[in-house]
């Protein structure tokens, strides 16, 4: 077995001090040049240098690990979030601890306890309550915290999310240039959930001066919602059927090919597409696309330039463009 290579050893070979290695592989890059960063890297590359992360640990008094709470580990949007997240954090000494909060909130303040008590460095956070006071821990703690596709307010943590309210603008604009009467919002819970809320309000508050109605039907709190949606399709007004989020939007689109109910012709359809599957059904669906891949990575840059530089992060909400994609359902 070869003999494993120091600390010491890759310094000499590198023609660099060994507090300048040291400053390397705990992310410290401020007044290294990009010609040392290169030439260190190569050499842990070329001698397989693997840190002490235990020694790593103590002398920083660092975890080396972020922590990440998501409300649904099993949703592909949060699949293509962590896939942001975990890019972005590979070529760092950092290791993820990911949670999954099953969208119950108590699971969620446990969650929380947990990363603490792993003296995590910086916590990822999927909101599930809009109540601050659920989060005051974090706050009490002073930790570097990112908040994730939707956020608590008044603003404590900065959030990364999509742009929600302008996007469902674009859609009431739609609705009304294609001439609808009503509109028959399908949604999980939206209490609390600001990217729910926001879809909502910027659609609704579009249409106020309008004579297009707008309806809500929350689906996981109705177990009736699928003979209320028969009964909007089935009056005389032109409907249009907007789903917040691509789970419901698959609930919607299996309901109305069991009920033959076609779209456009029968009922328009737009939605939020979290799997990239609505132009595979024929007819295309018209979806909004967002791009948690994007916000898992802006989030990630986000926490780790604040945790090597120490830069200050202000509680804001940063807003990553989703895209329109017209289809053939409205």
């Amino acid at each position: 077995m070869n003999k494993k290579i120091t600390i010491n050893e890759i310094a000499k070979i590198a023609n660099v001090s060994k507090t300048t290695v040291s400053r390397f592989l705990n992310q410290k890059f401020e007044n290294m040049s990009q010609a040392t960063k290169e030439k260190i890297e190569r050499t842990i590359q070329e001698y397989d240098y693997q840190p002490n992360r235990q020694a790593q640990t103590l002398k920083t008094q660092s975890s080396l690990t972020i922590g990440i709470s998501v409300a649904d580990l099993s949703n592909l949007y949060t699949s293509r979030l962590l896939k942001g997240i975990s890019q972005t954090f590979q070529d760092t000494n950092y290791q993820l601890l990911i949670m999954d909060a099953d969208n119950h909130q108590e699971r969620e303040i446990n969650n929380i306890q947990v990363l603490l008590n792993e003296n995590v460095d910086g916590i990822i956070l999927q909101p599930l309550s809009h109540i601050p006071s659920q989060y005051q821990l974090l706050v009490d703690q002073g930790l570097p915290v990112i908040q994730v596709d939707r956020y608590v307010e008044p603003f404590t943590f900065p959030a990364i999310v999509s742009d929600n309210f302008q996007k469902s603008l674009e859609i009431a604009d739609l609705v009304q240039a294609k001439q609808y009467e009503q509109i028959l919002v399908l949604a999980n819970q939206i209490s609390g959930i600001s990217s729910r809320m926001n879809r909502f309000d910027g659609l609704s508050n579009a249409l106020t001066e309008s004579n297009i109605s707008v309806s809500l039907i929350e689906i996981d709190l109705d177990s009736d919602w699928h003979t209320k949606v028969m009964q909007f399709i089935e009056q005389p007004q032109k409907t249009a059927i907007f789903a917040l989020n691509g789970q419901v939007l698959w609930e919607v689109v299996r309901f109305l090919q069991k009920n033959q109910i076609i779209y456009p012709k029968d009922v328009g359809l737009i939605g939020y597409d979290d799997d990239n599957f609505a132009d595979l059904i024929q007819p295309g669906i018209s979806v909004i696309k967002q791009n948690p891949h994007q916000i898992g990575q802006t989030a990630a840059k986000y926490l780790l330039d604040q945790l090597q530089n120490k830069t200050p992060m202000k509680p804001q909400n940063i807003r990553i463009a989703a895209e329109l994609e017209l289809r053939h359902s409205l």
